[in-house]
């Protein structure tokens, strides 16, 4: 049986069968390998990126006083930033070597302050408060239920929607029967 060779180096028989399953795999998990590597100036500028993303979670760790951030967020909102405002990194690596460990947010405000980023450590502490970036109609929403906002009111509210019992309610527990008050089930 002769072979042609097709794209990817998979081969497809004289019968126009195609190529095999096992020739498929290998060639689709050479692709995914080779999207997914980096490479040179790509490979450095992921470093300084993940760089200055650690940089921007140690200072939303100090002005919010929150160790409990959720990176995953945080690299939202440090893209966010980044793509809408030209100076963001200039001015994020002012504020690093102002957030020194063990500092309350009140100083470390104080600090920003007396260097001029004042508004700007406002804007980052704003976006993480009310998980939005920019306060007019052209602002980005971020987080909705995992804006800190809520953080201090969850035991007793939930996130304001549509639907009375919060955000994705069906993934919580049902409640126990016996803690319902009267007229509740």
């Amino acid at each position: 049986m002769e072979n042609y060779l097709l794209p990817g180096g998979l081969s497809a028989g004289k019968s126009g069968a195609g190529a095999t399953r096992r020739e498929f795999l290998l060639a689709a998990l050479a692709a995914a390998f080779a999207a997914a590597a980096p490479r040179g100036a790509l490979a450095a500028e992921t470093a300084g990126l993940t760089a200055a993303l650690e940089q921007f979670i140690h200072i939303s760790q100090t002005i919010t006083e929150s160790d409990d951030l959720d990176p995953q967020l945080a690299g939202r909102f440090f893209v966010a930033f980044a793509q809408g405002d030209a100076q963001f990194a200039p001015r994020l690596a002012q504020l690093v070597p102002l957030a020194t460990p063990g500092l309350s947010a009140q100083d470390f405000m104080a600090k920003a302050e007396s260097a001029g980023l004042r508004d700007f450590l406002y804007q980052i502490i704003t976006s993480w408060y009310t998980g939005t970036i920019g306060g007019d109609y052209r602002g980005i929403l971020v987080a909705y239920q995992q804006a800190l906002m809520y953080r201090t009111v969850r035991d007793g509210l939930t996130v304001p929607t549509y639907c009375g019992n919060g955000p994705i309610w069906w993934t919580a527990p049902v409640p126990d029967e016996s803690r319902a008050g009267p007229g509740l089930l």
